[in-house]
């Protein structure tokens, strides 16, 4: 009887906690798979539904990804979404569907938009060079056509590598088209700072192609050189003095003063 009634009373005590180590949690990274299979999925063209045609080279992509990259892609996307729906059984081609790219002919450009949207395979660095000015133009045009900034900035700053008198000025074209008002503003700077190189720059007939950039470098020279000021720090005279100064000289009041020669 004594027994039954400890029993009793330990069960109608309170639940005792109990502490089992197993360790530490293991890493969980479920978005690095998904990425690294995105890519190897990519490589291997696997499961693919959208195309890219460049100058008689194919690439394959997949829609959700690039949809999902950036909205720049949802229009032309859902195009060709509405185009399948509009097809019939026979109309459908084998070939996967292609999404166009008007301007664009360098196949590497579209090559590096797809490295930037599905990032670099597993072990290896985002690594941005392309062959020639012309392929980096092409990869401006992809980046802003399909909101891609960091594309774009990847871009921009590969125009001030290996920056010289022999393609300043085409780079400088090249800002101008795209807007890259910071970029060109950081090159104009150094054309300033260094009239050796800027002389040889004027020299070069191609100047001409951007005019606004030979603008730009004549009112900053202009103003290095302190011109524009000597007016501001003049303090204004009024009428009376100018009318005496002016009679002064020989000449009828109200008349301005005589061209400087340069």
């Amino acid at each position: 009887r004594k027994r039954a009634i400890v029993l009793g009373n330990i069960m109608s005590k309170a639940p005792m906690k109990l502490k089992v180590n197993l360790g530490p949690m293991p890493a969980d990274e479920p978005s690095g798979v998904v990425v690294d299979g995105l890519r190897q999925l990519f490589d291997r063209g696997e499961l693919c539904d959208v195309s890219f045609v460049v100058a008689g080279q194919t690439f394959m992509a997949h829609r959700a990804v690039l949809a999902a990259a950036s909205h720049g892609f949802s229009e032309p996307l859902a195009e060709l979404s509405n185009a399948d729906m509009n097809s019939t059984t026979n109309e459908l081609r084998k070939e996967l569907p292609e999404l166009q790219l008007e301007g664009i002919n360098n196949p590497e450009a579209v090559r590096a938009m797809l490295d930037y949207i599905y990032g670099p395979r597993q072990g290896a660095t985002r690594d941005y060079k392309p062959s020639s000015e012309d392929a980096n133009s092409d990869v401006l045009r992809l980046a802003q056509r399909f909101q891609l900034p960091q594309l774009q900035d990847d871009a921009a700053r590969w125009l001030v590598h290996g920056l010289s008198t022999g393609n300043v000025i085409g780079r400088l074209a090249a800002c101008e088209e795209f807007g890259l008002t910071e970029v060109r503003a950081r090159i104009l700077e150094q054309l300033t700072a260094n009239p050796e190189v800027l002389y040889t720059l004027v020299q070069n007939p191609e100047i001409r192609s951007v005019p606004a950039v030979l603008q730009d470098l004549l009112v900053q020279i202009l103003t290095l050189l302190g011109c524009g000021k000597e007016g501001e720090k003049q303090p204004k005279e009024n009428n009376g003095n100018n009318e005496r100064r002016n009679s002064n000289s020989g000449r009828q009041p109200g008349q301005g003063k005589a061209p400087r020669k340069i």
